[in-house]
């Protein structure tokens, strides 16, 4: 950490000397600093994990050459789209890709991860349109682009327009052919998860304790409710065939297999809408998982 940062610092010196010089020139400004900004030295600190590091770099050179040389200004969006999208503010990281131009180097790289941040943010719509936007010639991209199209769909429960984005997959590279096929899967399982009725739940564990939270798929707390609601209405039994119904074991057990008892039905029917967004959000997590993959093996970063 000590050398990285000795490095910033005599980076930051080297910086500001040479913007020195290049002020002594002002036709040629751009120029000159075009050629001195090290981006070797951004990409040694972004794969290093150094991502504040590189932004304060990155901010410093904005603002010294802004708007004087479009191809350096795509390279500093670029670079701060990259970090921002590795530390997490995907708002942020999508703002500048938007920004890269389309004769840039970076552009298609830029929009493909620009497309993953709208739909992890659920700007489907936004997603949507720019990938339709997009005209591509290789192969790969092209599947690329159609795997993102199918995500941003099964996402959004648009179950008709990902079967027809699916059936036009090739599976005809490694990148995402895997991928590809998992998108299936999740589709299978979100369809699967259908929401089931609170009512029914709530009606089962009436008449059986417990088997509202199984019809929910929660079936290690099916037994769990079961059998205390059992062994106090057993008790209450007990007791009022022994004391009565005025007697205080009577009352004091009764009272707590009706604790149980609604406590029962009520969680049953609260497990249904539970379960459902557990296990939406998980699949819809794996979705976002396999949608990240190919964007790291496409373009290695």
């Amino acid at each position: 950490m000590i050398i990285n940062s000795m490095r910033l610092f005599l980076f930051l010196l080297c910086g500001l000397f040479g913007l020195g010089l290049n002020a002594q020139t002002n036709s040629n400004s751009s120029t000159i600093i075009a050629n001195k900004f090290d981006f070797s030295f951004i990409d040694f600190l972004i794969s290093n994990a150094e991502f504040e590091d590189a932004l304060l770099l990155l901010r410093n050179a904005s603002n010294q050459i802004a708007g004087t040389d479009e191809a350096l200004n795509d390279s500093l969006n670029y670079y701060k789209g990259i970090a921002y999208y590795n530390i997490k503010q995907l708002d942020s990281s999508a703002s500048y890709f938007e920004k890269i131009k389309s004769h840039s180097t970076f552009y298609l790289k830029s929009k493909f991860y620009e497309n993953f941040e709208h739909i992890y943010l659920g700007a489907y719509t936004t997603a949507d349109q720019k990938l339709k936007q997009m005209q591509l010639v290789d192969s790969t991209l092209i599947e690329l682009k159609r795997f993102q199209e199918g995500a941003s769909a099964l996402l959004q429960n648009d179950f008709e327009r990902f079967n027809q984005v699916g059936n036009s997959f090739k599976y005809n590279n490694f990148a995402c052919a895997e991928e590809q096929r998992e998108l299936f899967k999740r589709r299978d399982e979100l369809l699967q998860n259908k929401k089931k009725s609170p009512l029914l739940a709530g009606l089962m564990s009436a008449v059986v304790p417990g088997s509202g939270k199984f019809y929910a798929g929660y079936r290690g707390q099916a037994l769990s409710s079961m059998f205390p609601t059992l062994i106090f209405a057993a008790s209450a039994a007990e007791a009022y065939h022994r004391a009565g119904p005025k007697s205080f074991q009577f009352i004091a057990a009764a009272s707590i297999f009706s604790i149980f008892y609604v406590g029962n039905i009520w969680g049953s029917v609260l497990s249904v809408k539970t379960f459902y967004e557990i296990r939406n959000n998980e699949i819809r997590n794996n979705i976002m998982l396999d949608l990240h993959i190919p964007l790291r093996r496409i373009f290695s970063n």
